[in-house]
């Protein structure tokens, strides 16, 4: 992967995208799944950064942090990510191993406010963009069914915008529900789509 650091601004979430390379699976098993988000615990523990959505389909994987402490860590944060979900019995030579995913991943800085929720709703919903499955809830690899209790995950930490949905957790997970049930518009769609294609920030 590219050494490059990304430029971030203060303050912004990010939406990470990275894809298997040439579109290849990398998520071939439950057992691929949970390895990752194992990983992605573990640094989130180590960068001490909030995760507020993911998606593992197939060929990619999506994930919705709060603010990093330093700049570069954005870059060394996907950089550690893409290295631990090799599987040495699978890919045993260096050469091949970085092979697995795309050189680069796809970032894109979310301002604080509307659109962290648009990218929870958005990431929630790909699975059923993607022929996965009929309804959110019934996609295991998505922050959805955490979000709503149904598999209660400690690597999901409470976005401010989802709290104020309502008073208790009760209340939140129905205005989320019927957040959700609204479906993601169109234009909101492609608004992120190119936001993450462009690496330019989501705000106003």
């Amino acid at each position: 992967m590219s050494r490059t650091q990304r430029p971030v601004i203060n303050g912004y979430f990010n939406y990470f995208e990275q894809c298997g390379d040439a579109m290849r699976s990398v998520f071939r098993d439950n057992l691929d799944c949970r390895r990752y988000l194992a990983n992605l615990y573990e640094l989130k523990l180590r960068f001490e950064v909030p995760i507020y959505a993911w998606c593992l389909l197939p060929v990619s994987a999506s994930i919705l942090t709060g603010p990093f402490r330093n700049s570069d860590d954005a870059t060394e944060f996907m950089q550690s990510l893409s290295l631990f979900q090799v599987e040495p019995r699978r890919m045993p030579a260096p050469s091949t191993a970085s092979r697995r995913w795309e050189q680069r991943f796809q970032l894109c800085q979310v301002a604080p406010g509307y659109w962290p929720l648009a990218c929870m709703r958005y990431m929630e919903f790909l699975p059923v963009r993607a022929g996965e499955c009929d309804m959110p809830w019934n996609y295991a690899w998505s922050s959805f069914r955490a979000r709503m209790g149904i598999e209660p995950s400690a690597l999901l930490d409470p976005y401010l915008g989802y709290l104020r949905m309502g008073n208790d957790e009760e209340d939140r997970r129905e205005c989320y529900r019927l957040f959700m049930g609204r479906g993601v518009p169109d234009g909101e769609a492609a608004t992120i789509r190119e936001a993450l294609l462009r690496a330019s920030p989501l705000k106003g």
